[in-house]
Order: structure tokens, then sequence, then C-alpha cells
């Protein structure tokens, strides 16, 4: 279980995907595609800024201010929307418009529609790479949240204070990401390649950011973050 496969759990679960749905008025099979598609683009934008050392340092900074331990709907149902944009403004940089339009263009949201989606989950996002990272840097403390088999979505769900992720909804996130690369409703992806492939369409050459397997799928960025906690 990797970084991108855990945010994909906890955030286009049932419960994440109906805060989503209800605050901003989209409908919840609309939300759940346009995130399948922009979480692993914010992944790699991340990884692109953390890249750097003050990007990184940055990066940081801001995971420290974003440690709610509220299940993940309710960070969303409770989320800032100013303060998503404000994350979303410094994810993306430059490339925002261009991401955002792309984004709207292939989800077949409005690109009012994909900024409020991305605003309300931006917060619950920091919040999910925050305990990812601190959880990733440390030892395990006990059984209950066992990380020597790495990260996966159980753990989350115990670190982020009892946010349930039902193996329904983590084989719905594979099956909906599948079929967005074209394996099929219930297929999950058979290599990194056809998620880079989908991430460089929507980059549409807005950038030099390097979609690599470990870049999409966040091995990277945890690798990079967690280097400086030690």
């Amino acid at each position: 279980m990797n970084l991108l496969q855990l945010l994909l759990g906890s955030l286009v679960s049932n419960d994440s995907v109906s805060s989503v749905s209800k605050k901003t008025g989209v409908s919840s099979k609309l939300t759940s595609k346009l995130l399948m598609m922009a979480i692993p683009l914010l992944i790699s934008y991340m990884t692109k800024n953390a890249s750097k050392k003050d990007g990184a340092q940055s990066l940081l900074g801001a995971l420290t201010q974003h440690t709610s331990k509220e299940t993940v709907s309710n960070q969303i149902a409770n989320a800032d929307s100013t303060d998503g944009a404000k994350i979303i403004g410094h994810i993306l940089g430059k490339d925002q418009n261009a991401i955002i339009s792309n984004l709207a263009k292939e989800s077949g949201a409005s690109v009012a529609e994909v900024n409020s989606i991305l605003n309300n989950v931006a917060p619950a996002l920091l919040n999910s790479l925050s305990t990812a990272t601190t959880a990733t840097a440390s030892k395990p403390q006990s059984n209950k949240v066992d990380l020597s088999d790495g990260i996966d979505l159980s753990d989350i769900a115990g670190l982020l204070n009892g946010g349930k992720v039902s193996n329904t909804n983590q084989n719905a996130a594979a099956g909906l990401l599948g079929s967005l690369l074209g394996g099929g409703t219930n297929t999950k992806p058979q290599s990194n390649n056809d998620l880079t492939n989908l991430l460089g369409s929507l980059l549409g050459g807005t950038t030099n950011t390097q979609t690599s397997a470990k870049t999409a799928d966040g091995t990277e960025l945890l690798g990079l973050l967690t280097s400086l906690l030690k």
C-alpha cells in the first residue's frame, strides 16, 4: 500500500465524498471522479516542490499546522475553504490555472466546481500527509497501528482517531482509478505507467514535473519528507 492508495482510500471513501458533495453541491459521482484525477496530480506537484530543500522545509512547516485527529469526513465538513485555496495555490504555483482547467476538461466538472472541491479537500489532504509522514518516520508504538509492513489504510484509519475505511470503499477507489486508466471498473491499474500517462495528459505540457512511478505513487515524497525528520 503506497501513499497514493492510502490517500485515495481515505479521501475518496463514501463518508469523505459525501461530505465534499454536501458542502459543494457537486454530485458524489463527479466528486469521486475528480478526486481520483486530482490527488495523484497534487502528489506529483508536492514531490516537485519538496525536491528542493527550501520547498521541503516549507511543506513540512505546513504539515505541522495540519495535525487534526478528526475523521477525514469531519475535517472536510469543517474545512476552511479559504485556507484550502491557499494550499492549492502553494502546491500548483504558476501552473494552477492551467491545471484546474485541464482537470475540469477531463472530469466534466466546471472550473468553479473543481476549485470548490479541491479547496475543501486540501486541508484534509495535508492532515493525512502529515499523519503518514510522522508515522513513517517513527517506529510503531503499539499493535493498534502496525507500520512494520508499510502504511496501509487500516493504519491511517487508526491514526486519524477512528476514521473508518472499509474494504468496500478501498476496492471502489481502486476500481474507479482503474476505470479512469482504461482498465475497467473492477480492474486495478496494472502499472504506474498507466497512472503517469494520465498525469501527463492532465499536465498538458504546463510543467517540467517528472511523472515517474515513485513520483506518481508518493514514494519519493514520503522519502523526501521523512528524511528531514530523522
